[in-house]
C-alpha cells in the first residue's frame, strides 16, 4: 500500500466525504513533509496549495505592529490549511507556521478549486467547515479577552493534544506564551498550577499529559464548545453526505 494509500481516512474533514469522491480528490494530491518551524505562507502571498494535515500540527499567527506574533488557531489533521481558497480568495491572510512534525496531502489551488466546482458535496463540507472556524474565533476572542490563563492554558494543551494525537508535547514557554499572548512568566505560574493538580508534567519544553479529565475540569468551557460546534456542525452533514450515491451507483 503506497503512502497516498495509507493517508485515506486519516485526515477527518476529507474523511467526511463518500469513499468514491475521497479517493478522487486524494488522487490529486501529494504527501508532503511538515517540518518543524517551517513557514508555509507569509501574509499577502498567493496561494499555491491547500494543506490537509494528516499528521502534525500548524498554526495560524497574526502580525501585530511592534508586538510579537500572536498564534490566532492550531490546524491539524481534524481540517485545513488556506480555507479562504474556499471563499474565491487567493491571498494569504496570516503567517502558517508548523508547530508539529508530521505530514500533509497538498493539492494544487487550480486542482482544488476545479473540485469545489465539479463536487457540490465537496464544496459543502468545506464550507461548513469555514463557518465552524469562524465561529471558533469568535470564541477564542471572547475567550482570551474574559478567561483566567490558567484555563485558557489547559484549553490550548488539550487543542494541541487532540491535534497531534499524542500525550507527550513538546512546547516551549516562548511558544506558549506567543500562543497565549501573554509574558513566559505568566506561563509558567499556570503551567507550574497545572502541574501541582498532577494534570501534567511539565519540563524544559516538554508536557507529558497524566490527566485529561482534569484538564478538562480545568480549562474554560470554550474547549468543549468549539468541539460542540464541530461535531454539530460537520459530523451532521458528514452524515447526509456519507449517503448521497456517487455518479456511478446514479447511472446503475
Amino acid at each position: 500500500m503506497s503512502t497516498k494509500q495509507a493517508a485515506i481516512g486519516s485526515n477527518q474533514l476529507l474523511n467526511g466525504l463518500n469513499d468514491h469522491l475521497r479517493s478522487q480528490f486524494i488522487d490529486l494530491c501529494e504527501v508532503v513533509d511538515l517540518t518543524l518551524g517551517e513557514v508555509i505562507g507569509n501574509p499577502g502571498d498567493a496561494i499555491q496549495h491547500i494543506y490537509f494535515p494528516l499528521q502534525g500540527v500548524i498554526s495560524w499567527e497574526k502580525k501585530i505592529t511592534d508586538s510579537p506574533d500572536l498564534m490566532i488557531t492550531l490546524i491539524g489533521n481534524e481540517g485545513m490549511l488556506c480555507i479562504s481558497s474556499v471563499l474565491g480568495i487567493d491571498i494569504t491572510p496570516c503567517r502558517a507556521v508548523v508547530q508539529k512534525t508530521g505530514f500533509a496531502l497538498r493539492i494544487a489551488a487550480a486542482d482544488f478549486t476545479e473540485q469545489l466546482e465539479q463536487n457540490p458535496e465537496l464544496n459543502t463540507l468545506l464550507q461548513r467547515y469555514v463557518f465552524v472556524n469562524y465561529n471558533q474565533l469568535m470564541q477564542t476572542a471572547a475567550c482570551n479577552l474574559f478567561h483566567l490563563l490558567e484555563s485558557r492554558l489547559a484549553k490550548l494543551i488539550l487543542m494541541f493534544q487532540d491535534r497531534s494525537q499524542s500525550d507527550e508535547l513538546h512546547i516551549t514557554q516562548e511558544l506558549l506564551a506567543q500562543m497565549l499572548g501573554v509574558r513566559r512568566v505568566g506561563v509558567t505560574k499556570a503551567a507550574g498550577s497545572l502541574q501541582r493538580k498532577n494534570f501534567i508534567s511539565y519540563s524544559r519544553g516538554n508536557i507529558i499529559i497524566h490527566d485529561r479529565q482534569g484538564l478538562k475540569t480545568a480549562s474554560c468551557l470554550c474547549y468543549q464548545a468549539d468541539r460542540d460546534t464541530y461535531a454539530h456542525i460537520l459530523d451532521s452533514t458528514i452524515s447526509t453526505l456519507k449517503n448521497v450515491p456517487d455518479d456511478d451507483e446514479i447511472l446503475t
